[in-house]
This record gives C-alpha cells, sequence and structure tokens, in this order.
C-alpha cells in the first residue's frame, strides 16, 4: 500500500514550523515547562455539563499508559497519538505500507498520514469514551442518546483534546526537550504519586473533601500523634523508592559491541545494546490486553469485581468468571506488603499469584519478541545498518552476515530478559502495592532517564558552538 493518496489532505493541516534559529537551552525550558502546564490544565477542564467520573479498576491503567483523566476534555489523553503511532510502525516493519523513511520527503508523508490517522482515531475513541461512560447523561436524563447535538458536541471536545495534544507534543519535540508524549505520561504518573503521598485536603476541609483520602505522609504524621509509630504506612512509598532505585539502575546496565569505519583507521564507535532493550513497549501491550480481557466479562453479564454468586452463573458465564479472575490484578495489589504476606498462606491466592505472573510475564515476551521484529530492532536489521553506515566490528571481515552472527549471540537473548525483567518490575510494583502502579513508575523513570540524557547534551551544546555544530545543531 503506497500513502500517496494522503498528500493532497496534509496540506491542509496546521504545522508547527521548525525553528529557524538555534534556540538557547533556557528557551527550551520554557517551552517545555509551558507545555507541561497547559496539559495540567486542560486535566482540569470537564466538557460542557460533564464532571468527574468514577472508573472501573480495569480501566485505570488505560489512564496512566495514555496520560488521561476520565471526563476531562483530556479523557483519550494521548491514546490516539500513541495508537496511530503504533499501527503506522508495525505496518511499515511487515512492509504493508511501502515508504521510504531514509528521505526527508518520506519521513514527512509518514508524519502527516500518522496526524490523519490520529485525529480519525481521536473521534473515534472519543465517542467510545461518551458512550460507554455515558457522558452528560445526568444532565440530559432520559433525553441522552448518540444523536443528541449535546453528545455530539461532548464527543467533539474530548476529540479536540487529543488533538490539541498532538500538537503541544510536536511543539515539545520541534521547540523544547524531549517528547511531548513522555512529558504527558510522566507528568501525570508524577501527579499521582505527589497526590497520594503528599494529599492535605481532608485536613483543609474535613467537610467538603470527606470521601478523599489522606496522603502516604501526613496520614502516617496524624496516626503517629494518636499513638504508636506504625512505620507500614509508610510501605507504599518505600516500594516506590525502591522500584524508582531498581528501574535506574537497569536503565543504566548496557553491552557495548566495538565498531570501526572500515576505510579509517583508528575512527570507530559502539553499538550499545541496553538491558531494557525492548523498553517499555512489552509492558504497555501486556497491560493494555489483559485489561481488553477484564471488559470481556460484561459482555456475558458477570462482574468481576462485584460478581453474582456462581451458582446463579451459566457454564459460559462461570468459565469466562474464572479466567478473568485468575489474569486479573484484583487484590492481589499489594500481596507482597509485610503485613500482607498471611495471605499467600491461601493456596487459591497463591495460584492467582502464579498464574498472574506467567500469564504476564509471557505476554511480555512474546509481545518484546513481535515488537523486535517488526520495529528494525533485530540482528538482521541492525547489522544491515551498521553495514550501510560503512562500519565493521573489528577482528571480523566486513560482511553483513558476519555482523549479523555477532549480533545473534546478544539480541535473541536480550530480548527475552529484557522482557521477563520488565514484565517481573512492573508486576512486582504493584504487588508490593507501589503508588503510581509498575506501568506507570516503569513508563515514567524511562522516560526521565532519556529526558536526563537529552539535557545533558543540551548543556554540552551551550558550553561551546563547536560542540553545537558537531552535534548536527543550528
Amino acid at each position: 500500500m503506497n500513502l500517496e493518496f494522503v498528500r493532497p489532505l496534509i496540506r491542509y493541516l496546521p504545522e508547527v514550523r521548525l525553528p529557524k534559529r538555534h534556540v538557547s537551552f533556557k528557551e527550551k525550558i520554557i517551552w517545555t515547562s509551558s507545555v507541561l502546564f497547559l496539559f495540567f490544565v486542560m486535566g482540569v477542564i470537564y466538557p460542557v455539563h460533564v464532571g468527574p467520573t468514577d472508573l472501573p479498576p480495569a480501566y485505570q491503567q488505560f489512564t496512566v499508559i495514555f496520560a488521561s483523566t476520565m471526563g476531562t476534555i483530556i479523557s483519550a489523553g494521548i491514546g490516539p497519538i500513541v495508537t496511530a503511532s503504533i499501527i503506522l510502525q508495525l505496518l511499515v516493519g511487515a512492509e504493508m505500507i511501502d515508504i521510504d523513511l531514509t528521505t526527508e520527503d518520506g519521513k514527512a508523508l509518514f508524519q502527516g498520514a500518522q496526524k490523519i490517522l490520529t485525529i480519525l482515531i481521536s473521534f473515534f475513541e472519543a465517542g467510545a469514551i461518551v458512550v460507554g461512560f455515558r457522558l452528560g447523561a445526568e444532565y440530559l436524563g432520559a433525553s441522552w442518546g448518540l444523536m443528541n447535538p449535546f453528545v455530539l458536541f461532548t464527543i467533539f471536545q474530548i476529540a479536540l483534546g487529543s488533538i490539541l495534544l498532538m500538537y503541544m507534543d510536536e511543539v515539545v519535540s520541534k521547540w523544547g526537550i524531549g517528547s511531548g508524549i513522555g512529558l504527558f505520561i510522566a507528568g501525570g504518573v508524577s501527579k499521582e504519586i505527589a497526590n497520594a503521598s503528599l494529599t492535605l485536603l481532608p485536613w483543609i476541609d474535613p467537610v467538603r473533601f470527606s470521601g478523599v483520602p489522606l496522603g502516604v505522609i501526613p496520614n502516617f504524621i496524624e496516626k503517629a500523634s494518636q499513638g504508636p509509630v506504625d512505620f507500614m504506612l509508610l510501605f507504599p512509598l518505600i516500594a516506590t523508592l525502591v522500584v524508582f532505585l531498581v528501574v535506574v539502575f537497569c536503565e543504566s546496565i548496557r553491552i557495548e559491541i566495538p565498531l570501526s569505519y572500515g576505510g579509517i583507521r583508528g575512527v570507530g564507535g559502539r553499538y550499545p545494546i541496553k538491558f531494557f532493550y525492548v523498553s517499555n513497549i512489552p509492558v504497555i501491550l501486556a497491560a493494555a490486553l489483559l485489561a481488553n480481557v477484564q471488559m470481556l466479562p460484561g459482555i456475558v453479564g458477570v462482574n468481576i469485581y462485584n460478581p453474582q454468586p456462581i451458582e446463579e452463573m451459566n457454564l459460559l458465564q462461570s468459565s469466562v468468571f474464572q479466567i478473568s479472575q485468575l489474569i486479573a490484578l484484583r487484590d492481589l495489589n499489594g500481596i507482597l506488603r509485610p503485613d500482607n504476606l498471611y495471605k499467600l498462606a491461601d493456596v487459591n491466592v497463591l495460584i492467582h499469584l502464579i498464574v498472574y505472573l506467567t500469564v504476564f510475564t509471557g505476554l511480555c515476551v512474546l509481545f518484546g519478541k513481535f515488537w523486535v521484529e517488526t520495529t528494525g530492532l533485530g540482528a538482521e536489521q541492525v547489522a544491515e545498518r551498521i553495514q550501510q553506515g560503512g562500519m565493521q566490528i573489528p577482528g571480523f571481515r566486513r560482511d553483513q552476515r558476519v555482523i549479523e552472527r555477532v549480533l545473534n549471540r546478544y539480541i535473541p537473548q536480550i530480548t527475552i530478559i529484557s522482557s521477563v525483567a520488565v514484565g517481573l518490575l512492573a508486576a512486582g510494583a504493584d504487588l508490593l502495592g507501589a503508588i503510581g502502579s509498575g506501568t506507570g513508575i516503569l513508563l515514567t523513570v524511562g522516560i526521565l532517564y532519556h529526558l536526563y540524557e537529552e539535557i545533558q547534551q543540551e548543556q554540552m551544546s551551550e558550553m561551546h558552538p563547536m560542540f553545537r555544530r558537531f552535534m548536527g545543531r543550528i
């Protein structure tokens, strides 16, 4: 399939222009901070006559992955952007789309097609959210319906929120530091961790915020002032910090394969193979798939979080209920807290834990191998890029097959190891009851680590113009 048919539509899309001058580090910080502030503001703006919506547990994982706030104009969050990107990248990786991404024209066509697909998915996901959660039903009452002008306007507002996030991401990519998508995810998870740790609202107005729980630290202080100190109250915060440090350590582990230019003696480089070679993609896809599976019981009339007695279910409902319960996190959240370890003596809980970990890590391995093969990270594709770059591995003849054979000693193994590692870290964080969920912490640490590396490069380029020219900046 050729994407040329979308070229006439691309010219009508607004675009954030590339800067025609050098953007200083200070200015990039201002742009990045302004976009992040605007993202937080959009997270408290609700469509007309629509208020906050309580999410079932099966959907809560999506708010972390897609940086969304249900009920607001960013209810869909970056979901349409990520979905459009994954679909097009997989189609290109599977060679179902004929496009040359090594040329500027090919890149521009791909980005334009991604924008169009994002806009289409924005309206589709906005419609699904409005219909699925019946947003605005409290205001419209019996007159609520998909073709109601008010409902259509609500869909438009939520779709517009995701489209604005798309352009804010473009602003950060061209005028700021890092990626807007990563910034939104890290900002959303960080806000959740800060709220869960430091919320003081029940102290400020006990009547108005009676249903809002105190943050971990204020709750610890309040309980400590009333009686013996219970340090177990701080365990969610400690678990979050431990998982954070472990992920940071794992992000820094890598294997570096030495490379040299065949025609220039003494000039070379290194190809790094990170411990997290598959990044966080397997966890995102596995979590999204399990969340979708947890919605299946609703189709057959069963709610795994508030089920009817199993005696009243038919054979299909009973089977779906049993399977869904085993692969859902449910009561396993925080099961590894020291005060909850006694629950592991229950055979049913232990079976649930083993099945959940096996299914989750198995899906991570499956998606990890699929992602590596379809996105050009396999040994064959990497060897081809190294060969095209005029490089070779010292001590071996310059041959793509030789490079591929050397890479095959590392890439297939590190793909499985890293997939299992990110899966166990994400699941382990949830089992420990860490704040922000395991997937959220993994995503945030990875995003912040890469942001830190980019800030270091920006600061180096500001030190002397030579650094800027060396790194290809204007």
